[in-house]
């Protein structure tokens, strides 16, 4: 073996590859400790540092390592036809060599995908005078190439919105949003909305005037922010409203039809409270297994699309009763409002957490309803007297799916009428879907009556879950209908997602009774403003690594992230500050209202 390896020629090839191998492994921490060392030498606590290296350098020192590799290819085949080193030794290197050169090619590629990331990270997350990335002041032709690059990824939804920076979109929605309020409030509340949407609240860990602080307002300006929020004369149930105009006449959300039917989703939200004193509510906590303090709000949403995102415009946002802050009071009021506002080409889409009996109490005309899987109902009419006992009152029981009880089973009752139809799943296969119906039921706890409010079972068996879907709902329509329109709830879900984990709202530090309500609407209303504009822009990538990127809320706010309000922003001449003559005022102590303590 030693008189082998001292062969010139077997030793050279060796020492060929394992230098190779070598400078391929750790290439690019070399290079970075040579450039930020700036002297050329190399040091270990550099080394294993990630750095910025020029993308001239990164780039030529792969094509030279690829060129090596290529070489060693070339060479590996001639030795292999010659035959002067053994075949076995010649294929291994021919391996190896065309192995590294694949992966040199793979690098290469990914290094363009690279460019154009940062191009995009760094060009949109930029706020120049001008507001746009089209117009900026570009200070090198590697700039320029870098934007162009970052049109062509984004292709047609960046052309729509060709330059349009995510800190001015933002800034002229939260503009038009709040300009109806009152003079100052409104310029009070485009701050505390901007606070929000802009994660500062987040690095705060929810405490309001550190936010403040961080997006860089005085103390005065912070002071005007609070005093809009906490007591400006505004309503939520307005900036809703005019939230809704704004989307609308914008153009770019598309309302979701279902055989003519509009969905409407319906929910409940607990923003915990675990330490505030005289919390008006509670909320069911599933991880604790009780009812905890927290906040709580009903909300109702209109879904719709913007591209391949389902995205929510929110319209009510339903307080709790302070004479009876139930949760079963507040469920009552959300579902009589609803009832109320429900549309004739509007359908209420409601998940388990509601009950059929609080649906039906509250006359809600148009609903779906999940069920839960043990739910029963009765028919509306009387069975046929048998000729013993008493007469029968009640309908027969409609049992949709089978239980077991005490050991026995509990067969389920046979369906009126069935639909099939097929769906693909991820693999391309073919699924067949089964919908079972029961029709003209009433709640179980009632009698047959020929004015009673009737609904329909549906139990929809999809081969990809273990249970079946069972819906609740007084309209005839298609069981595929039925199943697409229920999942058409889930932007409901994103609301306290965008709100609570996105903006940082799952953490609040406010004591004031109305305060206390306020922040959890406005912030819900953040989020729904931040889905929404991160939905009309072109997807933002996180980082390099980032390289199908989505348009979600969280990129969003991350490129928000420390930044101030823009600037040359052009205001609406309502949002100002109000100039009120306050020179006749007292100040300071003197204005301190205290009477003396009765002796």
């Amino acid at each position: 073996m030693l008189i082998w390896l001292l062969k010139w020629r077997q030793t050279l090839w060796v020492v060929l590859l394992v230098s190779l191998m070598f400078s391929a492994g750790d290439r690019e921490e070399r290079l970075a400790a040579w450039w930020r060392s700036g002297q050329g030498h190399l040091q270990v606590s550099v080394s294993r540092t990630r750095v910025e290296v020029p993308r001239w350098l990164q780039q030529g020192g792969m094509w030279a390592t690829t060129g090596a590799w290529v070489g060693v290819s070339v060479v590996a085949i001639w030795q292999l036809r010659v035959g002067e080193i053994e075949p076995l030794i010649s294929g291994f290197i021919l391996v190896i060599a065309t192995h590294q050169v694949r992966n040199n090619a793979y690098h290469l590629r990914e290094m363009g995908y690279q460019e154009v990331a940062l191009a995009v990270w760094q060009n949109l997350a930029r706020v120049e005078q001008n507001g746009t990335i089209a117009q900026a002041r570009l200070t090198s032709e590697e700039e320029k190439e870098r934007v162009e690059a970052l049109e062509r990824v984004l292709g047609e939804k960046a052309t729509s919105h060709k330059g349009q920076s995510p800190l001015l979109e933002m800034g002229q929605s939260l503009a038009q949003l709040v300009e109806a309020l009152p003079i100052g409030t409104n310029l009070g509340m485009r701050h505390f909305l901007w606070a929000l949407v802009s994660g500062n609240l987040l690095e705060s860990r929810g405490a309001i005037f550190p936010a403040w602080q961080r997006m860089g307002l005085d103390e005065t300006e912070s002071r005007r922010a609070w005093a809009a929020f906490a007591k400006g004369k505004w309503e939520i149930s307005e900036l809703l409203s005019q939230w809704q105009q704004q989307v609308e006449a914008e153009g770019v959300w598309a309302e979701h039809r279902f055989e003519g039917y509009r969905v409407k989703a319906v929910d409940l939200v607990g923003f915990w409270r675990p330490v505030l004193q005289n919390c008006p509510s509670k909320h069911y906590q599933a991880e604790a297994g009780s009812a905890l303090p927290a906040v709580v709000l009903g909300m109702v949403t209109r879904v719709g699309q913007m591209g391949y995102q389902r995205i929510p415009l929110p319209t009510d946002f339903i307080r709790v009763d302070l004479d009876d802050p139930s949760e079963a009071t507040l469920t009552t009021q959300l579902l009589k409002r609803v009832a109320e506002t429900l549309a004739e080409d509007e359908l209420a889409v409601l998940d388990a957490g509601f009950s059929l009996k609080e649906l039906l109490n509250v006359a809600l005309k148009r609903f779906l309803l999940r069920l839960a899987t043990n739910a029963t109902a009765r028919r509306n009419d009387i069975p046929a007297y048998q000729g013993q006992g008493r007469p029968p009152e009640w309908g027969d029981i409609v049992r949709p799916l089978a239980r077991t009880y005490n050991g026995k089973t509990i067969e389920a009752t046979p369906a009126d009428r069935q639909d099939k139809w097929h769906i693909k799943d991820k693999k391309g296969r073919q699924l067949l879907v089964k919908a079972q119906f029961w029709d003209n039921l009433v709640h179980a706890e009632q009698k047959p009556d020929v004015e009673a409010q009737t609904f329909n079972i549906v139990a929809i068996h999809d081969p990809r879950y273990k249970k079946p879907l069972l819906l609740a709902t007084p309209l005839n329509l298609e069981g595929e209908t039925l199943k697409e329109i229920y999942i058409d709830r889930w932007p409901v879900e994103q609301l306290p997602l965008s709100a609570k984990q996105m903006i940082g709202a799952v953490r609040q530090f406010v004591h004031a009774p109305e305060s206390v309500q306020r922040l959890p609407e406005i912030s819900l209303l953040a989020g729904a403003v931040l889905s929404y504009v991160a939905a009309k822009l072109p997807p933002i990538p996180t980082g390099f690594w980032d390289r199908a990127p989505r348009a979600t809320p969280g990129r969003l706010r991350r490129v928000l992230t420390g930044q101030p309000l823009p600037a040359n922003l052009p205001l609406l001449a309502r949002i100002r500050k109000k100039n009120s003559v306050t020179a006749h005022l007292l100040k300071g102590i003197f204005a301190h209202r205290r009477q003396k303590r009765a002796t």
